[in-house]
């Protein structure tokens, strides 16, 4: 077979011994746990999966709520300050920094996760108590956790696609295993069953000649005696 669980092998091709029999049988062995393996993880990736996908769902429901309730607070600092007001503001606000991303290992996959220091606020504290009212801070404070929920529906998306593309890659996996490895494995020592039944019955028949024609000689030998 090529790479495992490529073409079948021709069955001519099988050694007819013992020690290709133990091989093949520990081989069907070693594939079945392997095949085990995958299962559990394929079980343990499709269970993150559907609860990244619930996440998800909740976040973006969240995310409605959050961007209605800050182009409210917009709203209502305008109605306070002026549009001038708001963007004498928004000159304070610093520029996003780089998005800090860490790691978390799911059954061998990387799924990023992003550093808490990405969702600091953009604001500069010293000047959110000095220059700023009540109504722009709660403006920077919603559309901090708008800004927040965002880069966590992309974490969290992200994380979904290459969870599914490592489900797919897993049921291919254990899908050659189980329907063509295995299978290939156990026609090859059936043969090789066969073929020491084969051996055994020639060897028998061959035996059984041979013990007739010692008896037949011997029987000779005793009548010309």
């Amino acid at each position: 077979m090529e790479g495992g669980t490529g073409k079948k092998m021709p069955i001519s091709n099988v050694k007819p011994t013992r020690m290709e029999l133990l091989k093949l049988k520990k081989r069907i062995v070693l594939a079945r746990r392997g095949l085990e393996l995958l299962k559990l993880k394929r079980a343990a990736l499709v269970m993150e999966f559907f609860k990244l996908i619930q996440r998800s769902r909740n976040l973006r429901s969240n995310l409605e709520e959050i961007s209605k309730r800050a182009y409210e607070t917009v709203k209502i600092a305008e109605i306070y300050h002026g549009l001038t007001g708001l963007e004498n503001a928004s000159v304070m606000i610093r520029k996003m920094q780089g998005i800090s991303i860490k790691t978390r290992n799911v059954m061998g996959i990387r799924i990023p996760e992003l550093g808490k220091k990405s969702l600091e606020g953009l604001i500069d504290p010293k000047y959110r108590m000095i220059i700023f009212s009540a109504k722009i801070d709660q403006v920077i404070k919603d559309f901090e956790k708008y800004h927040e929920t965002i880069l966590e529906i992309a974490e969290v998306e992200n994380s979904v696609r290459r969870l599914l593309a490592e489900i797919e890659k897993t049921n291919r996996r254990s899908n050659a295993i189980e329907n063509v490895l295995i299978p290939e494995l156990e026609r090859q020592a059936t043969y090789l069953k066969m073929k020491f039944d084969e051996m055994e019955r020639d060897t028998f028949v061959t035996l059984k000649k041979i013990k007739k024609n010692l008896e037949r000689r011997e029987n000779v030998e005793n009548v010309a005696y």
